[in-house]
């Protein structure tokens, strides 16, 4: 039986010197101050609002849009056409090799706790294809919604929605991430995780199972 292989996208597929998360941040902030909006800007993960605490980026986001009537698509373009994605290094033959090689034992994905818009980005950099056209499904943080919240890939909400797509139990899941969060919640739900970081890359990562 086949076990599902799950791919981070920020600092898996591409290194941190490459492009810094943080950039999605600080490009929300300049277009909150373009647009006027300063005392609306990010200053931290767990944003606390004026009336209720917004757990990731994209779920404070979508109430900050919402409260000003701004639609959410839109603004993220806007933020996201500020994001310089050029020094993404271009990587196809490689890791596509692999993962196609590794389709005997694994169903593939990506999951990310960022916007499909970023990872679209991402994709046309490193592979020249967006998400629709890359050869394995990718969700982003808008995959696992409910009651006005976008629910990150390492909840309950999220993995059971994976589940049922690939019919795997979650105890069947690898997890290739760089974010020790995913390694800490392997406990509660008995799936598998490798750390990517300087001294292990994705490449030798996919090269080793």
């Amino acid at each position: 039986m086949k076990k599902l292989l799950i791919l981070d996208c920020d600092w898996v597929l591409y290194s941190p010197s490459e492009l810094d998360v943080n950039a999605m941040v600080y490009a929300f902030n300049d277009v909150c101050d373009e647009l006027g909006y300063q005392k609306y800007k990010f200053t931290r993960v767990e944003h606390c609002t004026d009336d209720k605490p917004v757990k990731w980026f994209y779920n404070y986001i979508r109430y900050v849009t919402d409260l000003l009537n701004i639609d959410m698509n839109e603004f993220i373009d806007k933020m996201l056409n500020t994001v310089d994605y050029s020094h993404i290094k271009r990587d196809s033959e490689w890791i596509l090799g692999i993962l196609e090689k590794l389709q005997s034992n694994y169903e593939i994905c990506i999951c990310t706790n960022n916007h499909k818009k970023h990872l679209d980005n991402v994709l046309i950099a490193k592979y020249w294809v967006n998400s629709e056209d890359f050869p394995y499904p990718c969700f982003d943080i808008t995959f696992a919604e409910n009651d006005w919240k976008f629910y990150s890939k390492q909840s309950l909400e999220f993995v059971s929605k994976l589940e049922k797509i690939f019919n795997i139990k979650s105890s069947e899941f690898l997890w290739i991430d760089d974010t020790p969060t995913v390694l800490e919640k392997a406990s509660v739900f008995w799936w598998k995780c490798i750390l990517i970081d300087k001294d292990n890359s994705l490449l030798t990562t996919l090269q080793s199972l």
